[in-house]
């Protein structure tokens, strides 16, 4: 039988309502349920804003979790599961798993989109974190187990049947105690002194915790920060979903002041368009989802009759071969966008390929960064919003406009801005008589591809390139890892059906440098 205690106070939102909501469904699953919600007030004495933390709220804080303590025993519970309300379990198993390792205080490590998890490897003589060298092994799992660390926070399980547990309390601190006034350290003192070892369990994904917002950040900052960590799980998993038991308002939708939002998708591959949809819906982006042409349903006669052929003496600068049907696919689903952005007379247009992951806060920076290049009147035809740099070091900043960049010689296609402009300089290009990869034309058309020859069979190579710095967009996986999977690498030639191709030897699409393949002597991935 599980019992549940619910407390909320201090609240500026709906997390009252939302949470009366659920508790009213699901209470009938609990063998007894504590609501504790606390309406009034809405701030503590001296707080400077909702993300501001006074002594007053650490040992509010501290009561709270005592409260729930001496409820669990109260009810004669052999557990107690602690979590925060920003801390979302999605492995089902948890609570079985936590209990399996039968240790006195064990917690499932957490991710987040950045380094900070729900433990510490190391703690100082004065009760501050310390870093180690197990840290960033264990976070990332290069190694994984549970372990014995002397900090675990946020969401936790206590077996209250032990004897050391029963000496354990948040709230009043040890009489000894003169660690920094925090709940977490004080907690992890009392396990101290009641010599109670926590431990940090890893071995599977257990869920995710939202990076604590800065003192002077306010709840919507914290909002963005949780659709970014929603939107990391779709990709690493297991993915965060609504409960069904609250109502969610329906979102509103805009493209972010452009007149398309082109989101190019293969029908055999459903699984990254719900990704991606959920993904945009989520930042309440609208978009038109473009069916891409499936380079492996082309044989070589129906790319003759489509006007395609190699551009003489093309071959790709690391593996050697010539052009792929999945490379062909991928430049015709371009090219056909740019040819309706030119017959609608669409002024600017954003492109993105489904298997792209955003950086945090992608929808504000992107629109900041376009009005202010509307601002100084910049005369732009293309943006990379993703790419894999090759002469990062080469690149000048933008006078005016924040984190934009004039871009040197890229590979990738992941995502980009695109002006009217833009698309009839690609189109006047006349390139599907003389193709190559489409990342490999795009720098010719702004003359900073290496090879000279290439650049010969296209004279008008002024399109105007910028990039964002740092990028707004990444690949969700990279060659190598176990989820990758291309279907322009992995594919056949694009005259010859009878040769399979496949990412080995074509270092261009590895997340780390390449060797050198005479395009460039040095070679940093920002991604």
């Amino acid at each position: 039988m599980y019992s549940c205690r619910v407390a909320t106070d201090h609240n500026l939102d709906n997390t009252t309502a939302i949470l009366r909501e659920w508790l009213t469904v699901m209470q009938k699953y609990y063998h007894k349920v504590e609501w504790r919600p606390m309406e009034m007030p809405t701030s503590y004495p001296g707080e400077l804003g909702p993300k501001h933390w006074p002594n007053g709220r650490f040992e509010y804080v501290m009561k709270l979790k005592q409260a729930a303590l001496n409820f669990a025993k109260r009810q004669w519970a052999d557990y107690i599961l602690y979590a925060d309300t920003d801390n979302i379990l999605t492995n089902p198993k948890t609570l079985r798993l936590l209990i399996a390792e039968d240790k006195s205080v064990v917690a499932p490590m957490l991710d987040s989109q950045s380094a900070y998890s729900n433990f510490w490897c190391g703690i100082t003589p004065q009760g501050y974190y310390r870093r180690t060298a197990e840290y960033f092994p264990t976070k990332h799992r290069h190694r994984r187990g549970c372990f014995p660390v002397p900090m675990v926070h946020s969401t936790f399980l206590l077996d209250l049947r032990r004897e050391g547990v029963k000496k354990l309390a948040f709230h009043p601190p040890h009489p000894d105690y003169s660690w920094p006034f925090d709940d977490i350290i004080v907690f992890a003192f009392s396990c101290r002194v009641s010599e109670v070892q926590m431990y940090l369990c890893n071995k599977v994904r257990y869920g995710y915790l939202n990076v604590p917002a800065k003192p002077h950040q306010t709840n919507d900052d914290d909002r963005i920060n949780f659709i970014h960590l929603q939107l990391e799980s779709m990709i690493d998993g297991p993915p965060m979903y609504p409960s069904q038991h609250v109502f969610l308002p329906p979102k509103t939708m805009d493209r972010m002041g452009f007149d398309e939002v082109y989101l190019i998708n293969l029908r055999r591959r459903p699984d990254r368009r719900e990704r991606m949809l959920w993904s945009l819906y989520e930042q309440e982006i609208d978009t038109k989802v473009v069916d891409a042409v499936d380079g492996s349903a082309l044989n070589s006669s129906d790319i003759k009759i489509l006007g395609v052929d190699l551009l003489p003496g093309y071959y790709d600068p690391f593996s050697g071969r010539t052009l792929t049907k999945g490379e062909v696919g991928c430049f015709l689903s371009h090219y056909y966008i740019w040819k309706e952005i030119v017959d609608q007379q669409l002024d600017k247009a954003v492109v993105f390929e489904d298997d792209v992951r955003f950086q945090g806060n992608f929808k504000r920076r992107l629109m900041r960064m376009m009005e202010e290049i509307e601002k100084v009147e910049l005369d732009w035809d293309l943006i990379y919003l993703g790419r894999k740099q090759v002469n990062p070091s080469d690149e000048k900043p933008v006078e005016n406009v924040r984190n934009l960049v004039i871009a040197d010689f890229s590979y990738w296609t992941l995502s980009y801005v695109i002006s009217l402009q833009g698309a009839q300089k690609l189109l006047n290009a006349e390139p599907l008589s003389k193709m190559l990869p489409v990342d490999e034309f795009l720098p010719i058309m702004y003359d900073k591809h290496p090879n000279e020859k290439y650049k010969e069979h296209f004279p008008n190579r002024n399109l105007q390139v910028y990039s964002t710095r740092p990028l707004l967009v990444f690949p969700c996986h990279y060659a190598g890892d176990p989820q990758w999977v291309s279907d322009t690498e992995t594919s056949t030639l694009w005259d010859d059906d009878s040769v399979r191709t496949d990412w080995r030897g074509s270092h261009k699409t590895l997340k780390g440098a390449p060797p050198n393949a005479g395009l460039q002597n040095a070679f940093r991935d920002e991604l």
